[in-house]
């Protein structure tokens, strides 16, 4: 995502979906971690809160992170499947790096392999 978003004119539509799927494979990876299982919810909003409910087990202030996460996942039909040319690719790209921060540094037990990767 990072490398397609030097050239945001060109890549924005892969930018943006790239950002949508980045957070959700995150998400995936701390819900696995945490619980043993990811979400697999055909709506994703219910992985917000599924997310939401591990924060709170664990004693976790949720808002921030949660709340990008949750921006992405309602842009996913409209970079997707709309008919207009995404226009918010900018934004979707800085919630992703948010998300991701807020994970990292949230989740940093249980995400600390992953940060070798990066």
């Amino acid at each position: 995502m990072l490398l397609l978003a030097e050239d945001l004119q060109a890549y924005d539509a892969a930018v943006a979906l790239l950002a949508v799927h980045g957070v959700i494979s995150l998400n995936d990876a701390v819900q696995v971690a945490l619980t043993g299982k990811r979400s697999k919810h055909q709506n994703h909003a219910q992985t917000v809160s599924d997310l939401q409910g591990i924060c709170r087990t664990n004693g976790i202030m949720s808002t921030g992170g949660i709340a990008h996460l949750r921006w992405l996942l309602s842009q996913k039909t409209a970079i997707s499947y709309g008919d207009r040319r995404y226009t918010d690719t900018a934004l979707a790209r800085d919630k992703a790096e948010r998300f991701r921060t807020w994970a990292h540094s949230t989740f940093k037990e249980v995400l600390r392999d992953q940060e070798r990767l990066d």
